[in-house]
């Protein structure tokens, strides 16, 4: 049985107590989403994503709200993270904090992914990604979270400025756009016609910024605790090879080795490599696979050019990513987004 892809309950618990201290019978939501009142009652418990769409699903029928996504980014806190939140709050600038948060994303939330990547000392993109199939409502309620929570919680660390962020999210306009430009000067830009994802561009002055509690020995043993929270089981080569897509995504800019994998799980390469062969794939199929999966999305979905899409995905240069492109799908980068754009355009025309 797959056990992945769980949401902690601590964050819907924020948004239970606003819907309640706005009038809202949460016990009556609960009963209409048919959860157990008592897993509320326990920070640590955590939600199958089904669950969460009940939830959402009748606080908006209770309420008529739109904007349930807005009001629990606005909601989330450093803080609220639990353990990772205060080795967040640990870290001495805000490229730290990204790069800390990138290691251990999976603990608080499984339903969406974390990138980060910066330039050598300047401008760095977070990139947040469904990692499961949802209903377009349930995925929009998502991304407006992540994108105000992002922005609240550089707030929080920048002493009140927004320090002047470009945030794209996925989606069209939403009904109250009115809320996202009061919170200038970040710059929300709304794109439904781009992949789903929210894309956070930060410039050196925010990702440099020093941070009041910095304690570096504090941080380096949240984030050794973090890791040790993060093993969870995997008894099913599906189990495995779900879990290894969601690393080589993850990893931008340098390809995971089987060997740094088995390490952080504690495991030998040998027993990652028999769950592989159970599906008559081995690491390197996969890593494959997947980078030139990721390189097909990023050629359509994107104006990235071929140069930097060769060092997002690991390659040491363009011409070494254009000979294993077209190895692997028949063609060149180049022609692939050709012909796709032809493509796009016979249909709209």
């Amino acid at each position: 049985m797959n056990t992945a892809r769980r949401v902690p309950v601590r964050y819907l618990v924020l948004l239970r107590d606003w819907l309640q201290a706005h009038g809202v019978d949460t016990v009556a939501l609960l009963r209409m989403a048919d959860i157990a009142s008592a897993k509320f009652d326990q920070r640590d418990a955590a939600l199958e994503p089904m669950e969460v769409e009940a939830f959402i699903a009748s606080a908006r029928q209770l309420t008529g709200h739109s904007d349930l996504g807005f009001e629990l980014g606005r909601l989330i806190k450093m803080t609220s993270h639990d353990l990772l939140g205060y080795g967040m709050l640990s870290c001495r600038n805000i490229d730290e904090v990204m790069r800390l948060v990138m290691r251990h994303y999976h603990l608080m939330t499984e339903t969406f992914s974390f990138r980060y990547q910066r330039e050598p000392a300047g401008a760095g993109e977070v990139v947040y990604a469904p990692t499961i199939a949802m209903p377009l409502e349930m995925l929009r309620f998502y991304l407006e979270t992540l994108a105000v929570a992002h922005d609240n919680q550089l707030r929080s660390m920048l002493g009140g400025s927004g320090g002047g962020l470009d945030i794209f999210v996925s989606m069209p306009p939403p009904p109250h756009i009115a809320r996202y430009r009061a919170l200038a000067p970040t710059r929300f830009h709304f794109d439904e016609g781009s992949l789903p994802s929210v894309r956070v561009v930060m410039g050196p002055d925010v990702l440099d910024h020093p941070l009041p509690f910095a304690d570096v020995h504090q941080m380096r043993e949240i984030d050794r605790r973090c890791e040790a929270m993060g093993q969870r089981p995997r008894s099913t080569s599906q189990d495995w090879v779900e879990y290894l897509r969601m690393m080589i995504r993850q990893s931008d800019g340098q390809a995971p080795t089987l060997e740094s994998i088995a390490q952080s799980n504690r495991v030998s390469p040998r027993t990652i490599d028999r769950y592989l062969r159970r599906e008559n794939l081995s690491f390197r199929e996969l890593l494959q696979q997947v980078r030139f999966e990721r390189a097909c999305e990023l050629l359509l979905g994107s104006d990235t050019t071929v140069s930097q899409i060769a060092v997002r995905l690991g390659f040491s240069d363009s011409a070494n990513f254009g000979r294993a492109f077209r190895r692997a799908i028949g063609v060149t980068p180049t022609e692939y987004r050709r012909r796709a754009k032809e493509r796009h355009g016979g249909l709209s025309s």
